[in-house]
């Protein structure tokens, strides 16, 4: 392990491995990851990993819309990985949030994202089976979808190490000792790495090591569910990405015909320790999705759960991530408070916030929104929708 560093990266999930990849894209090759378990072992790798650009503030969408374009383009940065599948998106809406829908489809289509409403019955011939009760309006986005969420880590790592990277699993940072103004020192069980800079991408433990860093952070943890059923063979196959407003669910096909199902917000947020809590979905919750899930798509009326697993959200006050320098060490930088969002935004977080460490400043987006000291300031972000819609 290297004993001085420019860069110490403390997460290997895809904000710490888009922001290490990134880095060493901007020619600081001198860079450290450590990650406590594997990579994408965390929040990334339970994510059911929907790339919708679909918000309803400028920075994310932003950022989304650039995130989408590094991931389609990720056969051609990474040697050929296919991480993304274009398999494009419908937003289920009730009609009492039409006025909402309206607002925001203006203010995406102003930002140049490709996305128009669909009439119900054109929804429904585009999702066979489909129940439109309670359907009131339908947004479609074509180049969304979804990725694979450990093979998108492991691409941008594997090119981060060949840039120069050190790449470290298994190996937890233990704490943080400050040196000087802009000088640290990150402990690990190997020993201790000086550095110049230390990204906090930390995820769920991101608290933990903002405490190490001087700040007590805005963020609350809560244990978050999903399935995969298999569909009945007669049942009509499902190809798009579904957020559905009506019955707070998500769903997507899966590469082997399988369908992931999970439930959105709002919702009551389910407290979680990061080092200690239930992993698989419980009995409560397998059977309140599948029902769900019927109601929606009767021909699922005998579909299989077979897997279910938790993983956990790291939620701000706002449902927006902070991303920023550290309010009190000029050489701490904040890539936390995912709320459900971080993985769609996370290689366009990533680059944005290499530039800043590298430049002093985001050139591809203005991350400013996301600054580390708005909920101090009340100007936080607020959601169109609400709750975690951002």
């Amino acid at each position: 392990m290297r004993r001085t560093t420019q860069a110490v990266v403390i997460g290997g999930g895809a904000i710490g491995a888009s922001v290490c990849y990134f880095l060493t894209k901007l020619g600081m090759k001198n860079v450290v990851l450590l990650n406590k378990g594997g990579l994408a072992s965390g929040s990334t790798g339970d994510s059911a990993a929907i790339v919708r650009q679909h918000y309803s503030n400028e920075v994310s969408i932003r950022l989304v819309k650039k995130s989408l374009e590094i991931f389609q383009g990720f056969p051609d940065e990474f040697d050929g990985a296919e991480v993304f599948t274009p398999a494009g998106w419908l937003f289920l809406v009730p009609p009492e949030a039409a006025d909402a829908l309206d607002d925001n489809m203006a203010r995406l289509q102003a930002e140049g994202v490709n996305t128009w409403e669909l009439s119900v019955e054109a929804a429904a011939e585009d999702l066979p089976g489909l129940n439109t009760d309670g359907i009131g309006r339908v947004a479609f986005e074509p180049d969304s979808g979804y990725a694979d969420p450990r093979a998108a880590v492991s691409a941008l790592v594997g090119r981060a190490e060949a840039n120069g990277a050190e790449i470290h699993v298994d190996t937890p940072a233990t704490g943080i000792e400050s040196t000087g103004a802009t000088g640290s020192k990150v402990r690990t069980p190997n020993g201790d790495i000086e550095t110049e800079v230390v990204v906090n991408a930390a995820g769920p433990w991101a608290g933990e090591v903002g405490r190490w860093m001087g700040l007590d952070l805005p963020l609350e943890i809560s244990r978050e569910q999903d399935i995969i059923v298999r569909p009945p063979a007669d049942a009509p196959p499902l190809r798009r990405a579904i957020s559905n407003m009506v019955d707070r669910t998500y769903i997507r096909p899966e590469a082997t015909g399988d369908i992931l199902v999970g439930t959105g917000h709002p919702k009551e947020n389910e407290p979680a320790d990061p080092d200690s809590y239930r992993r698989d979905a419980s009995p409560e919750f397998v059977r309140e999705t599948g029902r769900l899930l019927v109601h929606r798509f009767p021909a699922m009326a005998n579909a299989e759960v077979i897997h279910g697993w938790a993983g956990l959200y790291t939620i701000t006050p706002d449902w927006n991530m902070i991303v920023d320098r550290s309010p009190v060490h000029e050489g701490h930088y904040l890539a936390v408070g995912g709320s459900g969002h971080s993985f769609k935004l996370a290689p366009a977080i990533g680059l944005c916030l290499a530039e800043m460490i590298v430049a002093g400043q985001s050139s591809t987006v203005d991350i400013s929104p996301l600054r580390a000291d708005r909920f101090d300031r009340a100007d936080v972000l607020r959601s169109t929708y609400g709750g975690n819609r951002a």
